[in-house]
């Protein structure tokens, strides 16, 4: 999910930022124009099933973080998007920080309690499997779709 590049600093003591997000690579746990507090942190404190964000090909960009390998004094992280199976490498470099909360429909959804980290984790889990039945659905919906109309 790209994230719109207009900012906001909440507080630059904390390091937290206020994004938009904009497309639908992260639906339906994040969806198009909602806004995500981000705090810049320590990469050694992320976790199997946190969102983070990051540069790359000069686009700011949100995914989960599914899997960390340190290698050496470099550290990488895979991340996907819960609406694909495809996993991409992310550097140190590229880390910008961590979704801490989601701002849906005026609602703040605190993303460090124990609750909602362990359904992170389960997301990692379950969003592959749901992407690719989605994906086997998808044209079939299509072809009966057409022969009803």
């Amino acid at each position: 999910m790209e994230i719109k590049l207009d900012r906001i600093n909440l507080d630059e003591k904390c390091n937290l930022f206020l994004f938009e997000t904009a497309g639908f690579s992260m639906w339906p746990f994040l969806k198009d124009g909602e806004k995500v507090i981000v705090k810049r942190t320590s990469i050694r404190d992320l976790k199997v099933g946190d969102i983070i964000l990051y540069r790359a090909d000069n686009k700011t960009i949100c995914h989960r973080l599914i899997r960390k390998v340190i290698q050496g004094k470099i550290q990488i992280f895979y991340v996907r998007a819960d609406n694909s199976a495809q996993i991409e490498p992310v550097t140190q470099d590229m880390f910008l920080g961590k979704v801490t909360a989601i701002i849906k429909n005026k609602n703040i959804i605190n993303l460090c309690t124990k609750r909602q980290q362990f359904i992170n984790h389960l997301i990692v889990i379950v969003a592959p499997w749901i992407a690719r039945i989605v994906r086997i659905i998808k044209p079939l919906y299509s072809k009966l779709q057409k022969e009803y109309d």
